[in-house]
């Protein structure tokens, strides 16, 4: 039997949320990997590492957005902008703190303000 790209990849990506653990028992890759103190720097400095931040945060949101059930937008009532006012606050917070976790803690905020469907249909 074939399984396709994407079809694999999605099951990879569901059991890793499922899988996602809040003690750093995970891999990640890219900016994800960065403490909030290198998130703050970048955007402070507004370079090509903000920049690189920036795609992986435009990533994520987007994997979550497919892969999370009744989610058309994770965002709600805020944008990319509100997203990235938050992660500043957290950061300055917690520059210790591992970007995936900070960018997971803030989908769960979130969470119950989500668009589920497409904002032209009705539930």
């Amino acid at each position: 039997m074939k399984i396709s790209i994407t079809g694999l990849l999605l099951m990879v990506l569901v059991s890793s949320v499922q899988a996602r653990d809040y003690n750093q028992q995970f891999a990640t890759y890219g900016a994800g990997d960065y403490p909030c103190s290198v998130y703050s720097k970048a955007r402070a400095a507004g370079d090509d590492q903000e920049d690189q931040i920036r795609q992986w945060l435009a990533g994520y949101v987007t994997a979550f957005n497919l892969i999370i059930g009744g989610t058309y937008d994770i965002f709600g009532s805020t944008d990319f902008n509100g997203m990235l006012q938050w992660l500043d606050d957290r950061c300055d917070k917690y520059p210790n703190a591992n970007l995936t976790n900070t960018v997971a803690r803030f989908t769960e905020v979130v969470y119950s303000y989500r668009k589920q469907v497409k904002p032209d249909q009705k539930k």
